[in-house]
């Protein structure tokens, strides 16, 4: 899946988190068919979002950089605002738990200073991105 514009990283701290901006591409292909007249970002690309958000955490942390992660688990997921073509948007994630190459996230989406997307989620990283097999 292609990176969905994080522009900056705002703030990043060992063991805490990470927060991050960017801005929804207003060109994305997604938006023809999602919805017409009323284009939103779907809520998997909302997930996507912030789950490249804890991939750059791992990767500035940890030196993992080229090191691949995938969804392991997403609870407790709420999408409360919708989010446009062109919109703003501040991803807040504080690591809750590390453990066995895993790593657990209370993860929110936020568009003019209001949650628009919260999640919990679990990343765990994939050893070999060929097989798709478990570190």
């Amino acid at each position: 899946m292609a990176r969905l514009a994080i522009e900056k990283v705002l703030w990043i701290k060992e063991g805490e988190g990470i927060t991050a901006c960017g801005r929804i591409p207003e060109d994305s292909e997604f938006f023809k068919d999602h919805f017409p007249g009323f284009p939103v970002l779907p809520g998997v690309l909302a997930l996507e979002m912030l789950k490249q958000t804890a991939e750059r955490y791992l990767e500035s942390i940890s030196g993992s950089e080229g090191r691949h992660y995938f969804l392991k688990q997403i609870r407790a997921t709420r999408f409360t605002k919708y989010l446009r073509p062109g919109d703003e948007w501040e991803s807040r994630l504080v690591l809750t738990q590390t453990a066995d190459g895993e790593t657990s996230w209370d993860a929110k989406l936020f568009f003019k200073g209001e949650v628009a997307v919260s999640a919990k989620l679990t990343l765990a990283k994939v050893m070999n991105p060929q097989s798709s097999s478990l570190a």
